[in-house]
């Protein structure tokens, strides 16, 4: 009995461990697969809150396309007319780092952001650059934190912790977050984040989701900076999946074209 407990013993060692970072990162690429279309189009308006104080509001559309070569993200102000146009570009060739660019209409500028620049504030909302990444599969390291669990309005939802590694790791923002990833659809209807000092500094909560043409879509979206007691909500007004929307749109020339 002694001699087949010994046998087995290094068997269930070797089970522990990796196994759950390798579980973990293949729920991420489930939920990586099932959110990306082709390519799409959502228009939000964007409510700007100081506690419960309702301060700005504002329009906003998001482009995602993937493409032979990169993934390419285009977020674009289109009111009011003081931020029309302030627009933002997200090249992903899976390279360590993204390349992001920012235009500012007022003064024509368009300029490309260093590494640790993804951390500041995007236009006075509570979103950092960074925050419009997806998620990055090979800058970070993944660890499921228990079994399924009530999470929101969700009966379950699964707990995946990520650390920057490498290159990410010096640039980012955060020294880990935690997504929330809805059982049924693998959505992460929840993300917190870290800072530097392991303190939790904002969360990103989903309000509902919806389904359009097969893929789960948030209805609204909350993020709260706890730090600085502000919020951004993005309320979800329209979502187009597989437009067919051209890669032309995802570069710098079209960066710089107003509308």
């Amino acid at each position: 009995m002694t001699r087949r407990l010994l046998a087995v013993l290094p068997l269930l060692l070797a089970c522990s461990g990796p196994a759950s970072a390798d579980d973990a990162l293949s729920i991420m690429q489930d939920s990586d697969r099932r959110m990306k279309a082709q390519d799409e189009q959502i228009d939000y308006r964007m409510e700007l809150f100081e506690a419960d104080h309702l301060t700005f509001t504002r329009q906003l559309t998001r482009l995602d396309k993937r493409m032979s070569d990169r993934t390419g993200t285009l977020v674009r102000f289109t009111a009011p007319a003081a931020v029309k146009n302030v627009a933002l570009l997200i090249e992903d060739s899976g390279t360590a780092t993204n390349d992001i660019w920012s235009y500012t209409p007022s003064t024509k500028n368009l300029r490309r952001l260093a590494g640790s620049q993804k951390q500041n504030w995007f236009m006075g909302t509570d979103f950092t650059y960074e925050d419009f990444e997806d998620y990055k599969l090979a800058s970070y390291q993944f660890a499921s934190l228990g079994k399924p669990e009530p999470c929101l309005s969700w009966p379950a939802c699964r707990r995946i912790e990520a650390r920057a590694q490498t290159e990410e790791a010096r640039i980012s923002g955060y020294s880990r977050k935690v997504y929330y990833l809805e059982e049924s659809s693998r959505y992460p209807v929840q993300i917190d984040y870290f800072d530097a000092q392991g303190t939790l500094v904002k969360q990103l909560k989903t309000d509902g989701l919806q389904v359009v043409s097969g893929f789960s879509r948030p209805t609204a979206q909350t993020m709260f900076n706890l730090a600085a007691k502000k919020s951004t909500r993005m309320i979800v007004e329209k979502v187009s999946i597989n437009p067919g929307i051209a890669e032309a749109n995802f570069t710098q020339r079209a960066l710089r074209t107003e509308q």
